[in-house]
């Protein structure tokens, strides 16, 4: 039965409820009974118009309901969609869960693994500082020694050009020499060839004759007691021996005999004989020569 119709007869035996009294009352007093009953008559009319009424609003209410509900059930159907949707998007994201959970492990794994690697590599690294500090003190040593042998060798280099130079300079002061020995030499036997060989000048009484032709410079003179002291630029890697005796000129001059008394590796000392004033002294720069033979 419908809610509205229940209402309805509630109300009706109400209605017949209250009018019980009513008619008692109005059979005691009609009068009374029936102003009651034309209010309650009144009453009813009005009660059915509301009642009416009021089951006009419950079913406009309950189309209303109805429309709600049916909007419900359409929500509901949404939602259910929406929640099998959701419930496969979790499962999705459950699989995604277990999936981004396996690469977790393995980030934590890879961490641990990175951890110890960072330990050997912040040792490799402190070593290879160590190292590279190291190495540059070694190469700013090395550079400093480079730099160092740089200058040496320039140093030699020029020495060496120095040594160039002088012994081209000697060797033209050589040449020059040969030459000047070669000049005296020819007046030498000249005079011998005219006047014959001069016992005071070409033989001294002791010495030895060299074994070998030599051309050398005076380097030092020095003169005490009569006694005239030199020291030339031969020596014994050039052959030159104690006791030899060689011939001091100059520019073709004879200035005197040198008896040798002392021989070094490349210097020897000697006594200047037979020096005279009108030929000219023995000076530093005179040359000394030596005659295969001869003394």
């Amino acid at each position: 039965m419908h809610i509205l119709t229940k209402v309805f007869i509630v109300l009706v035996a109400l209605l017949a409820v209250a009018m019980v009294p009513l008619v008692a009352t109005y059979t005691t007093n009609e009068n009374s009974y029936k102003s009651m009953y034309r209010a309650a008559k009144d009453q009813q009319l009005l009660a059915q118009a509301r009642a009416g009424e009021a089951e006009q609003a419950l079913i406009s209410q309950q189309l209303r309901m109805q429309q709600d509900i049916d909007a419900r059930e359409a929500t509901i159907g949404s939602l259910r969609s929406s929640q099998s949707s959701t419930r496969a998007s979790i499962e999705s994201l459950n699989d995604q869960i277990r999936v981004l959970g396996t690469q977790l492990d393995q980030s934590n794994a890879n961490n641990q693994s990175l951890a110890s690697a960072t330990q050997v590599n912040s040792a490799l690294k402190q070593r290879f500082v160590e190292e590279n500090y190291d190495l540059r003190e070694k190469l700013i040593k090395g550079t400093r020694q480079v730099m160092e042998m740089e200058d040496t060798l320039e140093q030699i280099q020029y020495e060496a050009d120095e040594a160039e130079r002088a012994k081209r300079k000697a060797n033209e002061e050589r040449r020059l020499m040969e030459v000047q020995f070669a000049t005296l030499i020819e007046k030498y036997d000249a005079f011998v060839a005219k006047y014959g060989d001069l016992d005071v000048v070409a033989v001294v009484e002791s010495g030895v004759a060299p074994n070998k032709t030599l051309t050398g410079t005076v380097l030092q003179v020095s003169r005490a007691d009569d006694k005239v002291l030199v020291e030339i630029n031969l020596g014994s890697r050039d052959g030159v021996q104690d006791g030899w005796v060689m011939t001091v000129g100059e520019d073709g001059t004879f200035l005197g005999r040198l008896l040798v008394h002392q021989v070094d590796i490349n210097r020897s000392v000697g006594e200047v004989t037979l020096e005279d004033a009108s030929r000219g002294a023995v000076v530093v720069g005179s040359t000394v020569y030596s005659v295969k033979g001869r003394n």
